[in-house]
């Protein structure tokens, strides 16, 4: 269960302190208002200025911080540049790109990048989720190499095609769909081992993008629990040693057994009183990462875990607090 984060200010207790540390990366604008893939949002300028054009769909754009960005958009790339084009010709735009993407969008045929992006779009809506941009680019350059390979004569088989159908039945689905599509609108017939192929690119994006949010998860859970620390008993934690390192590997495995937080032994209840008693601060700092838990986990933890909690801070302020 991943947990729901309620940042709400909690003045009688000051659990949540520190102000949320936002990093908005930009990377994929859509011209549905203001979104942009991979969080957040950014004032963008009326218009861009196009340096060079890619195809008549895709240019290379300055924004108004002088900042490089792939801008694609129906017609914006037909004029020589340069020239400036407004924000309502665009469709989506891509930041920060490394050099051999943009090389490819130079190899890739326009028919080819309008097809991916339905496919991609018809993914995100099927299956619920969004993909990073450069799923965009890994999908393109398949379907392209599965075309290239078609007009050869080359055709390439998908062993793991039937266990693919059995194990992702909604991803296979997608991928069947994808190669009607691209029959439908490119007059080209792919053989159906690559509605396995394309099912395979959904299925590893997916994972990167449930892997990656659980990271964010867990390094922010565990940054705000370190933050209560730290301010609790006014001390600085050496994030680097290698009590801090098992002190997050106990963070992980706490919020993965999230929804048994609230079980508990009778002894090890014993047994936090008694330390409660002995040590007055841990008591304290214990109760603000309780407090903390009920507030981003929506779960009343057991005395028992903030024990465990409490002895890796013992341990923490003892070797690595400064």
């Amino acid at each position: 269960m991943r947990p729901a984060y309620d940042r709400k200010q909690n003045s009688s207790d000051g659990i949540l302190h520190a102000a949320v540390k936002a990093v908005i990366r930009l990377s994929c604008y859509q011209k549905t208002g203001s979104q942009i893939w991979g969080g957040g949002t950014e004032n963008l300028r009326v218009d861009m200025k196009v340096i060079r054009n890619i195809n008549n769909n895709v240019a290379v754009c300055l924004d108004d911080n002088n900042h490089e960005v792939i801008a694609f958009g129906k017609g914006i790339g037909f004029k020589k540049a340069p020239y400036e084009i407004t924000l309502s010709q665009i469709d989506r735009t891509y930041y920060n790109l490394e050099p051999h993407y943009i090389a490819l969008l130079d190899e890739l045929p326009e028919g080819v990048m309008d097809i991916t992006w339905e496919i991609v779009q018809k993914g995100s809506s099927y299956l619920k989720m969004e993909f990073n941009t450069i799923f965009w680019f890994s999908l393109c350059d398949h379907i392209n190499y599965a075309i290239e390979n078609l007009k050869k004569g080359l055709v390439v088989s998908n062993p793991m095609t039937n266990e693919i159908r059995h194990l992702y039945e909604k991803e296979m689905q997608l991928g069947e769909w994808a190669v009607r599509h691209i029959e439908k609108k490119m007059s080209i017939r792919l053989p159906q081992s690559e509605a396995g192929n394309i099912a395979l690119h959904f299925i590893n994006a997916e994972q990167q993008t449930k892997q990656a949010s659980e990271r964010d998860d867990i390094e922010r859970f565990a940054d705000d629990i370190t933050d209560i620390i730290e301010s609790g008993m006014d001390i600085i934690i050496d994030r680097n040693s290698f009590s801090y390192s098992r002190f997050v590997t106990h963070l992980k495995f706490l919020l993965k057994r999230s929804e048994k937080l609230g079980e508990a032994e009778s002894e090890n209840v014993k047994l936090y009183e008694s330390v409660c008693k002995e040590f007055p601060e841990l008591k304290i700092i214990g109760e603000k990462i309780k407090q903390y838990i009920i507030a981003t986990l929506h779960i009343e933890p057991a005395k028992e875990e903030i024990l465990y909690l409490m002895i890796h801070i013992n341990r923490l302020c003892a070797r690595d607090g400064l």
